[in-house]
């Protein structure tokens, strides 16, 4: 039975200089000196020595780009959009339903939809949630679903109701 074979450093070198070297970037080798090598006194420069970059990543929207999206949820023909987002199965559901809709109704079609017994909570704020009971709550919900500052559907968050 032939032994394991050992690795010679001859081997582990010819192996470690066949790495493709890192190249690097041309930009580097024009960067600027720091501030205050210069050997000038703080009074006589009158440079600006900041200049914000904007970055073109960065989409401008007009108003009127961002009415277009508030108008994507807006009724249609007596019909809204309602996001329910469960994270249970990690899922986001669009319901388009009657305007007039009652918290029973809507909760029976979510529930037959998803499977299981949910209650509504809707997001307010970053982390907290406030549970959404009574027609009252549904309906103040969605009256303000849509966001004035995005125009996105915020989704009503469905839990699994223990």
């Amino acid at each position: 039975m032939p032994g394991p074979t050992i690795a010679t450093p001859k081997k582990v070198l010819s192996a470690i200089h066949n790495i493709p070297k890192k190249m690097k970037s041309g930009h580097l080798f024009e960067q600027r000196r720091a501030s205050g090598k210069e050997n000038i006194p703080p009074g006589e420069n009158t440079e600006n020595r900041f200049m914000p970059q904007y970055s073109p990543d960065i989409l401008v929207t007009s108003p009127s780009s961002q009415l277009v999206d508030r108008q994507k949820w807006l009724p249609k023909d007596g019909n809204i959009i309602i996001k329910v987002a469960v994270p249970a199965t990690d899922d986001l559901w669009k319901f388009k339903v009657p305007e007039d809709i009652e918290l029973d109704a809507f909760l029976a079609r979510v529930q037959a939809k998803v499977g299981f017994s949910v209650v509504f909570r809707a997001k307010a704020g970053k982390m907290r949630e406030r549970h959404i009971a009574t027609d009252r709550a549904f309906k103040t919900w969605i009256a303000g679903r849509v966001s004035p500052e995005t125009g996105k559907n915020t989704p009503l968050v469905a839990h699994l109701q223990l």
